[in-house]
């Protein structure tokens, strides 16, 4: 029995230890969302027209999840431990969505295949998005660059003319190696940019629409 209870003893000593050794602590994984306060208006009335916009295209390079940095000297890396709730191109989709709307330049927004053809196309693309630093600790950058394309349709020749291709650029300063302070620098790059492309837009589609409207009273 002496032995017996020696074997158990030694048995349960022997896999608390091991079980010491093979513990590792649970790793919690942070996840954020890309939100900022609604855009200001870009005009007064909306044209009464409609606008197709449809899924983002994004580099190969961002379409992660990963919250991704970049060194001074080309060097880079993600953070462990910290992700986007989804593939940043989807997150930023949802927000130009919305602001597309609240903007209120166009009648309708169209983001879905329909079998009716819109007067507007607009296309984007998210070419970068990146926390630029130098050192860690010390200020950085939450760095966006997207690329858009607005395309005037002509439902009757089903042909299209661009009226606004454009790069839009924004870095906003961050603290290094903080990704609460870098995700709170891409939504406010973000709705920079987001309020640029708007007036653009606006811009674009009232001289379009006098030009179309010149080419008539011609006729």
């Amino acid at each position: 029995m002496k032995k017996l209870a020696l074997i158990l003893l030694a048995a349960l000593l022997l896999s608390g230890c091991l079980s010491g050794i093979f513990k590792r602590d649970a790793i919690t994984v942070n996840y954020y969302q890309i939100d900022y306060p609604e855009i200001a208006k870009a005009c007064e009335k909306p044209f009464d027209l409609s606008l197709s916009f449809r899924k983002l295209q994004v580099n190969s390079a961002y379409d992660r999840s990963t919250l991704i940095y970049m060194n001074g000297d080309k060097s880079g890396g993600v953070y462990s431990y910290d992700e986007w709730l989804s593939s940043p191109d989807e997150l930023i989709f949802s927000m130009l969505q919305r602001d597309l709307e609240d903007a209120g330049v166009f009648k309708s927004l169209i983001t879905r295949t329909s079998g009716t053809l819109p007067d507007y196309g607009l296309v984007g693309s998210l070419v970068e998005v990146y926390e630029s630093r130098e050192l860690l600790g010390t200020k950085a950058k939450a760095h966006v660059v997207m690329l858009f394309t607005l395309t005037r349709l002509d439902r009757g020749s089903r042909t299209s003319r661009v009226v606004l291709q454009k790069r839009y650029t924004s870095d906003t300063e961050c603290v290094s190696g903080d990704p609460e302070s870098y995700v709170q620098g891409v939504c406010t790059s973000l709705r920079d940019i987001s309020e640029r492309l708007n007036k653009d837009i606006y811009g674009a589609v009232g001289e379009e629409e006098a030009r179309i409207k010149g080419e008539e009273e011609k006729k």
